[in-house]
C-alpha cells in the first residue's frame, strides 16, 4: 500500500525534529530511513504510525488520509493498519510463542479456528513453527525478534514498520536475519519502512534509501546509487569513507577534476566531471580502493608512506599508512592474493582516478529533497545549487 508524506513538520518547542519532509513510498516497496541518531528518522516513522502528532503536513496510507493538520484529521494508530516492530522484543515471558502471537487476535475476538490458522501460518513464515508451545522466556534473542515480527505480521498490516529491530543481536545473527527479513518482505509484497543507522543494513534491505540529516532528506536513491555517489563528504564519511581531506580543486583542460590536498602540492586526478560550488571541498577515497606496492609505478595518484599500524580482519588487512607530510591513509587490502606489509615497511599507495571524489563538505543548509518526484530519486546533480 502506497504511503505519501507531504510537507511534514514536527517541532518540540523551538527544536525542529522534522522539517518540511516530502516522501512517497510505493506499494510493496521497501524504503530505509538511514542516518545518525537525532536525524529525524524514528520521528518520521512514528508520525506515519500515529505514535507522534506532527506539527504540520499530511500523511496518506493507500486511499486514506491518516493525518492532515489543516483538516484536523489524526487517526489513532489502531485505525491505520500499520504493523510495528521495535528494537525491544517486548514479548510476554509468561506466555508461549503461540500465545504471544495470538494475543492481539484474541483481543479482536476472532474465532479460535481462524486464530489458530493465522498464527500457524505466520509462525511457519518466520521459522518458529517448531517452537509454538515453547515459553517465550526460553527463546534466544533472535527467536524473540522473530516472535515480535510474527506478532505484527499476524495482524495482516498494510504497512510494516521496523525501528532498528536487529540492533540488540550479535553480528552473525544480524546478517542472517537481514536476509530473512528481506525474503519475507518480498514474499508478502509488503510496503515496508525500516529505520536504521547501520549502512550495511540499509544496503541489504532497501529498494530505496532516504538518507536523513537534521530532519531533512538530503539524498534519495537505490543502495548502489547512494554507495557510489554520495552528494557530500559528511554523507560519504557516514557511509564508510574514512579518507577525507581538505582540498582545493578545479576543472582541468580535459574537463576532469584536479585537486590538491591542503598543505601539499601533489595533484590528485579524478575522472569526476562536475564540481559543486563553494570553497569547502573535500577529497574522498574509500579504503578498499587503494592498491599497495613496494615500488612506485610512476602513475597518477601515487603516494609514498610508512606502515604504522596493521590489523588483521579476516578477509582483509587494515593498514594505517603515514605519508611524508604527516597525514595518514586508512587502507584495506585483501588477505588473499595481495602482498602483506608489516609495521615500519615503506610502500606506495595508488588509487585510480575513477575512485577519487571531490565533494562539498555538507549538503547546503535548508536543502531538502522532495522525494515524491521520481526525477529526485537519483543523485542530486548539483548539490550546491
Amino acid at each position: 500500500m502506497k504511503i505519501v508524506i507531504e510537507n511534514l513538520q514536527l517541532r518540540y518547542g523551538k527544536f525542529t525534529a522534522i522539517e518540511n519532509l516530502n516522501l512517497e513510498i510505493g506499494d510493496g516497496e521497501s524504503v530505509v530511513l538511514l542516518g545518525k541518531s537525532g536525524c529525524g528518522k524514528t520521528s518520521t516513522m512514528r508520525c506515519i504510525a500515529g505514535l507522534e502528532e506532527p506539527t504540520a503536513g499530511r500523511i496518506t496510507i493507500g486511499d486514506t488520509v491518516v493525518f492532515d493538520a489543516e483538516a484536523g484529521i489524526n487517526l489513532p494508530p489502531n485505525k491505520r493498519n500499520v504493523g510495528m516492530v521495535f528494537q525491544s522484543y517486548a514479548v510476554w515471558p509468561h506466555m508461549t510463542v503461540f500465545q504471544n502471537v495470538a494475543y492481539s487476535l484474541k483481543l479482536q475476538k476472532l474465532p479460535a479456528a481462524e486464530i489458530k490458522q493465522r498464527v500457524t501460518e505466520v509462525l511457519a513464515l518466520v521459522g518458529l513453527q517448531e517452537f509454538a508451545q515453547r515459553g517465550a522466556s526460553l527463546l534466544s534473542g533472535g527467536q524473540m525478534q522473530r516472535v515480535a515480527l510474527a506478532r505484527s505480521l499476524v495482524m495482516r498490516p498494510s504497512v510494516l514498520m521496523l525501528d532498528e529491530p536487529l540492533s540488540n543481536l550479535d553480528a552473525r545473527l544480524r546478517d542472517n536475519l537481514r536476509v530473512e527479513l528481506r525474503e519475507i518482505q518480498l514474499k508478502l509484497g509488503l510496503t515496508t519502512v525500516y529505520v536504521t543507522h547501520d549502512q550495511q543494513e540499509a544496503f541489504a534491505l532497501a529498494d530505496r534509501i532516504a538518507l536523513m540529516q537534521g530532519g531533512r532528506i538530503v539524498q534519495m536513491g537505490g543502495p548502489t546509487d547512494i554507495y557510489d555517489a554520495p552528494v557530500s563528504a559528511s554523507i560519504a564519511h557516514f557511509l564508510g569513507v574514512s579518507n577525507v581531506f581538505d582540498c582545493q580543486a578545479s576543472l582541468d583542460g580535459d574537463g576532469q577534476v584536479t585537486a590538491k590536498v591542503a598543505g601539499t602540492d601533489v595533484p590528485v586526478r579524478s575522472t569526476q566531471r562536475t564540481l559543486a560550488g563553494g570553497k569547502d571541498l573535500k577529497l574522498c577515497i574509500r579504503s578498499e580502493d587503494f592498491a599497495l606496492s613496494r615500488a612506485p609505478h610512476g602513475g597518477a595518484n601515487e603516494w609514498a608512506g610508512t606502515v604504522r599500524v596493521t590489523g588483521f580482519q579476516g578477509s582483509s588487512v587494515r593498514y594505517a599508512v603515514e605519508l611524508q607530510d604527516g597525514s595518514e591513509l586508512d587502507i584495506f587490502a585483501p588477505t588473499k592474493g595481495a602482498e602483506r606489509f608489516g609495521i615500519g615497511d615503506r610502500l606506495w599507495a595508488t588509487v585510480a582516478p575513477e575512485n577519487v571524489q571531490v565533494l562539498p563538505a555538507e549538503v547546503p543548509a535548508g536543502h531538502n529533497i522532495d522525494a515524491r518526484l521520481p526525477e529526485n530519486n537519483a543523485r542530486l546533480e548539483e548539490v550546491g545549487a
